[in-house]
């Protein structure tokens, strides 16, 4: 019996290309699935390399980082590259599998950190990539600071400031992304393996923000494009008023291109011009302390920074002729901190030298006995101690620019100082261009009271009492809120004062009094 196949044409040929084309498909299949598994390796070989350099960015001291070392700002600025190259290589080898992971939030017991997977991703490179591009820039201002070179120091580090401009715009637009990100995950759902250090990645994210805020900002206040005059207003805590203290003295700052220029500095009283108009004191400061008129010692009556800045410059100008283009105001906390950074000052004519310890003390020692006169606080009426009185002011600031422009001062430890007061509202900035506002007012800097749409409370003391009493005065502030059964809210206030000075003798008059020495001036009643 014949085969009934053995006559059918080509169907030898067809069973071998059959075969053939099977072989194939399984050589592709093959060949996707090596080269996914290869893909896989190297996101799995980037994964554990990333989860090295976010276990060492977690450990970080976050005092030492603002220290400002320079190896260390280093090491720090590799840690965010290697990362940034890893969390890359993930993306670039994991997409397939990526793309996929947002339908998985069904699976149980791992379903949210595989549906939030990609946007983990991109939190982190974004992160990275903020992280190294501000570091880019911050060491580069570092290296300026620290090198020879021609000009200043602060010239130097102005130049640095403007070439790394690139930098600093990196980093703000990866902030801003991961700002974006950040708030469309929600991390309750995730494990807290994952959570936890998006948390801790809250924490730092202000101190990177102000580090890139202050990288574009301070080219203009440095007088990068053009010179700058600032109005300086050195404020006493020691006595109270809305925008950190007295306003006791004034001066004057040029600054072009990183160089400084004139540099003044006065008594507030003699910032006053008789013959012109001056507008009519706010109604408290009338009422509590009889003025008829606002003059420039008393302009920042306001609790808003930036209003009182601008009735400082008003006033300065209408009994000077002088304006300018900006306002900074700073108190002896502030004015401590610095000098801590270029430690120890010698003043001329002063027998020690200057540091943050005795600083206080060497300001009322000076105030009390002036070192270009012979005659005290004592022999006022018959001399002219009132003249000399704050010269300390002046001669301190006139050292403390010698070591600036000589830079024998500590950067690093300068910029911490910096940071920390204007964090701490020890120092604020009112600035007349807008887009430089903007930036100073967005970090927080600015000193602007605004309310908002929520409960708000300020507190707000103001010394009207001729005197430095503050420093012997303790507060504290018990704000209590209590749901009622309507809905509402009842809301209490208890403020406590404690005065930790030795009683004086006789009644609190309401008065200008000096006493024979400073301590005079705090030992009496707080108005």
């Amino acid at each position: 019996m014949s085969d009934s196949n053995a006559n059918i044409p080509g169907q030898s040929t067809g069973r071998s290309k059959g075969r053939i084309g099977c072989l194939v498909i399984v050589i592709v299949l093959l060949a996707v699935v090596a080269f996914l598994g290869f893909r896989a390796v190297r996101a799995a070989t980037a994964a554990r390399s990333a989860l090295q350099e976010v276990r060492a960015l977690q450990g970080l001291d976050r005092d030492a980082l603002s220290s400002l070392d320079p190896s260390s700002l280093a090491a720090l600025r590799d840690r965010f590259a290697r990362l940034e190259a890893d969390l890359t290589t993930i993306e670039t080898q994991a997409g397939p599998f990526l793309s996929l992971s947002k339908r998985l939030g069904w699976l149980p017991g791992v379903g949210a950190e595989a549906a939030a997977a990609p946007e983990l991703l991109q939190l982190g490179k974004q992160t990275a990539t903020a992280g190294r591009a501000a570091l880019d820039g911050a060491t580069a201002v570092l290296a300026a600071s620290q090198g020879g070179g021609d000009g200043s120091t602060l010239g130097r580090v102005t130049a640095a400031l403007q070439a790394s401009e690139p930098d600093w715009i990196a980093a703000e637009t990866a902030l801003n992304n991961v700002a974006d990100i950040r708030s469309r995950l929600d991390t309750s759902a995730l494990d807290p393996r994952i959570s936890g250090p998006l948390t801790q990645l809250d924490t730092y994210l202000p101190l990177l923000e102000t580090a890139v805020s202050l990288g574009k900002v301070a080219p203009a206040l440095l007088g990068a494009e053009q010179s700058q005059t600032y109005l300086l207003l050195a404020q006493n805590s020691e006595e109270l008023r809305p925008t950190g203290g007295f306003i006791t003295g004034v001066g004057l700052l040029t600054i072009d291109g990183g160089e400084l220029g004139e540099l003044d500095f006065s008594d507030s009283y003699s910032v006053f011009n008789p013959n012109v108009d001056h507008p009519l004191a706010p109604p408290d400061l009338e009422r509590y302390m009889g003025a008829q008129m606002l003059v420039f010692r008393d302009s920042n009556w306001s609790a808003d920074y930036p209003t009182a800045a601008s009735v400082a410059q008003s006033l300065y100008q209408l009994d000077t002729g002088t304006a300018t283009d900006g306002v900074i105001a700073f108190d002896i906390e502030a004015t401590r901190r610095v000098i801590g950074a270029m430690e120890p000052v010698q003043l001329p004519g002063y027998a020690e030298p200057v540091t943050s310890q005795n600083l206080a003390a060497a300001m009322r020692e000076v105030w009390a006995a002036p070192v270009d006169i012979e005659t005290t606080v004592v022999e006022r009426a018959t001399s002219d101690w009132w003249s000399h009185r704050k010269d300390f002011m002046g001669d301190l600031a006139a050292a403390a620019r010698a070591k600036i422009e000589a830079g024998d001062v500590d950067f690093g430890k300068l910029a911490q100082a910096l940071y920390t007061s204007l964090q701490e509202k020890h120092v604020l900035l009112s600035m007349n261009d807008p887009a430089t506002m903007a930036l100073l007012e967005n970090s927080g800097w600015a000193g602007a009271v605004d309310p908002g749409d929520a409960d708000f409370l300020l507190v707000v003391d103001s010394n009207v009492g001729w005197n430095k009493v503050n420093a012997l005065v303790d507060r504290s502030t018990h704000y209590t809120l209590r749901p009622q059964p309507d809905g509402s809210v009842e809301a209490e206030l208890r403020l406590t004062y404690s005065h930790r000075g030795q009683p004086i003798d006789g009644p609190c008059l309401q008065q200008t009094e000096y006493g024979d020495t400073y301590d005079d001036l705090q030992r009496r009643c707080y108005f």
